[in-house]
């Protein structure tokens, strides 16, 4: 979606210099936020270095959420196993998964 963004109501506290779109003035917290907020929505009006810059800085965003998103998979199957070891621990019947298959 190229475009203009809508306009968001932001408020910058005292003493703060955000870094601020030069095609909208949106106030933006960091450049990397910058760079991504020029590239979604003022894509036509970038010159080739900027463009770039942006296409940098999406890939390593996308392989910054890839990681979290594996870490985050091999915590939940952590926490499975886990689980899975210790009712096993605790249950003495072995038969007591029948109780719980409703047959």
């Amino acid at each position: 979606m190229t475009g203009e963004t809508t306009t968001d109501e932001t408020e910058v506290p005292p003493g703060e210099s955000p870094a601020e779109c030069p095609y909208c003035g949106r106030p933006l917290e960091s450049e990397e936020l910058l760079v991504l907020h020029e590239g979604i929505d003022h894509w036509d009006r970038l010159d080739d270095d900027r463009r770039e810059a942006f296409r940098e800085t999406y890939q390593r965003e996308n392989d910054d959420l890839r990681t979290f998103r594996l870490k985050l998979l091999g915590l939940l199957v952590l926490v499975y196993f886990v689980f899975l070891f210790v009712y096993s621990v605790e249950t003495t019947d072995p038969y007591s998964v029948v109780a719980v298959i409703p047959v």
